[in-house]
């Protein structure tokens, strides 16, 4: 219980103003966005991030130009494989029942992050965020859909360096 509250008090333990400039400053020059968005309530970064040649992908979380977690650590071509995709889709919009789900998941210090980017067009919801994980019990950590950039719908072009485990089934 105590690795979660403090867990939880790091997320929420600095707040900052949001805008869209703020999520690009956790990726690196030689970086491009995959996907990210700012915490509802914290306000809060989340970003993952990928070499602009491919060499690696990265999860960064933070405020401003401050980093407050980066997963994995050793940025090359093996930190692909610190990451499950999960990824349905259905194009299409209303009329095709259209739909996305979609997630990545990774394990640090024992905890489980699953970030999510969701869509139902017959529905018209949609919806971005982080589950956490710890010690069994999740908490969702909701994102601000007004602040997304990208999708982990484009996780699906890079087949050659992380299996979407959808595919599996």
């Amino acid at each position: 219980m105590k690795r979660f509250l403090i867990a939880i008090g790091l997320i929420f333990l600095f707040s900052s103003f949001s805008n869209n400039k703020f999520v690009n400053r956790l990726c690196k020059e030689n970086e491009v966005v995959v996907f990210s968005f700012t915490l509802t309530k914290s306000k809060k970064s989340v970003c993952l991030c990928k070499d602009r040649n491919g060499k690696y992908l990265v999860y960064r979380f933070g405020a401003n130009d401050k980093v407050e977690l980066q997963y994995p650590k050793k940025l090359d071509i093996s930190s692909w494989k610190a990451f499950i995709l999960y990824g349905q889709k259905r194009f299409g919009g209303k009329a095709n029942a259209g739909f996305g789900d979609y997630s990545l998941a990774f394990n640090n210090n024992s905890v489980k992050y699953v970030i999510f980017d969701s869509w139902n067009d017959e529905e018209g919801s949609k919806e971005i965020g982080i589950k956490v994980n710890i010690n069994g019990i999740d908490t969702i950590l909701k994102g601000n859909y007004n602040t997304k950039k990208g999708t982990l719908l484009r996780l699906d072009d890079e087949n050659d360096k992380i299996a979407n485990t959808a595919n599996d089934d």
